[in-house]
């Protein structure tokens, strides 16, 4: 058994892995990880830690380990994947590491899109071959909606609701319509634009806490798996200690 551990700029996400198979998982706030109470890492072989929050990585790292009596595997740049990467790893971030590595290992021999729909949205195009081929960034649904109540004098604050017509008459309806509208549009462009470049056919993935909501507005996404990050850590486990 192993502990997996994502440390997102929202929440950081704790799985434990027999094998391939996952057993449990929770989420907690990272706000709140320097004064909550961790979970008890149990009787585990490994822990594994993909972060994108440099602050918060080196106090989870420590309470873990001493909890467990073991060094935690932390995902970096030099980080065995697999992989070949078209993206300069110094610049990837650790999450996204983990969501190519389990797409390569869960949806094999696949082109691939993942869409990671979180505090921001990233773009992760897999190729059959193995290659990390790049991909985009763009705001999260939920920064959309912030920014536009961050920017004015009277627009409230929302969170994101159905996809709706464009012609509405209320400013919450507006909002949402229009935040709906231009994410989706978006994320079907971006789609579009990769395969036609690439002239492949790609299967569309999405995973991240907002996935299920994003699912509402952009058309080609073909499958949710929530986890996927989560199980591209325990494959980057097993493959830098037991391949």
């Amino acid at each position: 058994m192993i502990l997996t551990i994502l440390i997102g700029n929202t929440n950081t996400r704790f799985a434990w892995f027999h094998g391939r198979r996952r057993e449990k998982a929770l989420a907690l706030p990272t706000s709140a990880l320097d004064r909550a109470r961790l979970p008890e890492p149990g009787k585990v072989s490994g822990i594994a830690v993909a972060s994108v929050v440099p602050s918060a990585t080196g106090h989870v790292i420590s309470r873990l380990s001493a909890a467990a009596g073991l060094e935690p595997f932390v995902i970096g740049p030099r980080t065995r994947a697999g992989l070949k990467f078209r993206y300069k790893r110094s610049d990837l971030g650790a999450d996204r590491v983990c969501i190519a590595v389990g797409a390569r290992s869960y949806l094999p021999n696949r082109d691939i899109i993942v869409l990671d729909f979180g505090t921001a949205t990233t773009v992760n195009v897999i190729l059959r071959e193995g290659i990390f081929a790049g991909g985009a960034i763009l705001p999260g649904i939920q920064m959309c909606l912030d920014g536009l109540a961050a920017g004015t004098a009277k627009l409230p604050r929302l969170v994101p609701g159905r996809s709706l017509n464009p012609v509405q008459r209320n400013t919450r309806a507006a909002m949402q319509a229009g935040v709906t509208a231009l994410f989706a549009g978006g994320i079907d462009h971006i789609i579009d634009r990769v395969e036609r470049d690439l002239r492949r056919r790609f299967l569309v993935v999405a995973t991240g806490g907002a996935a299920g909501v994003a699912r509402r507005y952009a058309s080609r996404i073909g499958l949710i798996r929530a986890y996927l990050a989560s199980e591209g850590l325990a494959e980057l486990w097993y493959l830098n200690h037991c391949g």
